[in-house]
């Protein structure tokens, strides 16, 4: 089998090029023979990328597509997806899709570049009439609707098969289009030696590295500082924390997108918030092994599966999220979660204070976690997992159609099922 597969990489600021670079492509590629297109304007820094694998700009697809069995395009919400966008769109494929609602992804490829009639087309082509009037109010308004309408309506429709990491994405993919073959996969995630040795790590000698005082409480969050990512919440609900808890520092681990120093100051907490800017991997590490524990909120979500909350996870350190996603589908057992709703910081706050206190809860909840993770997202078995999907992809005549039917009654989708067989199976004699 030979794969063409596109992706963003390194040093594009996306946990995509994380995800294809660490724990995808080593794995797959035992499997398949594979070459990486990438935008032709970036120089690739990944060594063992480099390495291993045959990189070409995407423009060289054309002339090159006799050669490979299926293209494998990875599809998030970031300008750096363009290439991949137009070229699923010319030369269909298997589809990834990383984030269900893409309109950071339309934004910086229409409005952003003075393009009004191209948002306006999508979200007609995605959601119909009202589509268009959303996104007229939108225009007028400068207000956009980020979470509320899924654009992948012409991804899916000129895709030959759907990869999903979240039985949230899998339910939206197929509203959009019932017929399409699809499959869940869990995001993989490999236990890297850094994960491993941070049981051995000496914490306190490494909090006098990064200037943490060796006594203090580290609650962490990683990631981009965005507005979804309910950081007003998360500073307010620690602030309070500081009451009972006031030997704790609140670290926080990413590039600052919407200006948080403001409300900081205005809290009156800027002595214990650390913010460190952009953390390379080896730092991000570091941070994680004398983490206590971390919270990381997401409302609203774009169908994404947090890299950084599976780290966590792997880390062995418990972590509190939002209760929305594919956040909710984690186990109870390894995590804690908190509804979005009036009762958001209350919740917040007693968790962050039980995680406090309960030095056997956060073990459990981290063995947990961590055991979790090594069983559901092993990259190995991921990798035969994509594997199998792909031969079957290939191979049309593999795909059992009365799966698919099991597969949207299990999410919900019950109206029609009939109907929904007859589309099933007339997808695979369009496609076959």
């Amino acid at each position: 089998m030979r794969i063409a597969y596109f992706t963003p990489v390194s040093p594009q600021r996306t946990g995509i090029a994380d995800y294809s670079e660490r724990e995808t492509l080593p794995y797959l590629s035992r499997y398949a023979d594979i070459d990486v297109f990438i935008d032709e304007r970036i120089k690739p820094t990944n060594q063992d990328l480099i390495s291993n694998f045959n990189i070409h700009p995407y423009t060289e697809y054309d002339e090159m597509k006799g050669k490979y069995d299926i293209a494998l395009y990875h599809m998030g919400n970031s300008e750096y997806h363009k290439f991949i966008y137009e070229s699923l769109l010319k030369y269909p494929g298997i589809t990834v899709l990383h984030d269900i609602y893409l309109h950071g992804f339309l934004w910086c490829n229409s409005l952003s570049k003075g393009d009004r009639q191209n948002y306006l087309k999508e979200f007609e082509y995605c959601h119909g009439p009202e589509g268009l009037e959303v996104a007229k109010k939108a225009v007028e308004t400068g207000v956009y609707p980020e979470f509320e309408y899924p654009l992948i309506k012409r991804i899916v429709n000129n895709s030959l098969g759907i990869v999903c990491h979240s039985n949230f994405g899998l339910k939206k993919t197929l509203e959009c289009n019932s017929g399409v073959f699809t499959s869940k996969i869990n995001h993989p995630l490999r236990i890297a030696e850094e994960i491993k040795i941070i049981d051995r790590v000496d914490t306190e000698d490494l909090k006098i590295k990064l200037g943490i005082d060796k006594k203090e409480q580290v609650i962490t969050s990683f990631g981009f500082i965005s507005a979804h990512k309910r950081y007003p919440i998360l500073l307010s609900a620690f602030k309070r924390f500081l009451r009972d808890y006031p030997n704790s520092i609140l670290l926080l681990v990413g590039e600052d997108l919407m200006g948080i120093d403001g409300l900081i100051t205005e809290l009156g907490i800027g002595k214990s918030v650390k913010m460190t800017g952009y953390a390379p991997f080896n730092r991000i590490m570091d941070y994680l092994a004398v983490s206590d524990f971390c919270v990381n909120l997401r409302y609203p979500t774009a169908g994404e599966t947090s890299g950084s909350v599976l780290r966590i996870m792997a880390a062995g350190k418990p972590v509190i999220v939002s209760n929305v996603g594919w956040f909710s589908e984690i186990p109870d057992s390894c995590c804690l979660k908190v509804d979005v709703d009036s009762y958001e910081e209350e919740i917040l706050l007693e968790c962050m204070k039980l995680l406090s206190y309960d030095i056997r809860l956060r073990g459990a909840l981290g063995a947990n976690a961590k055991s979790y993770v090594i069983k559901e997202h092993d990259p190995e078995k991921i990798a035969k997992e994509y594997y199998m999907f792909i031969r079957n992809i290939l191979n049309g005549n593999e795909i059992i159609i009365e799966d698919v039917s099991e597969k949207l009654i299990e999410l919900g989708i019950r109206d029609n099922d009939a109907d929904i067989i007859r589309k099933v199976s007339e997808r695979v004699h369009e496609l076959f």
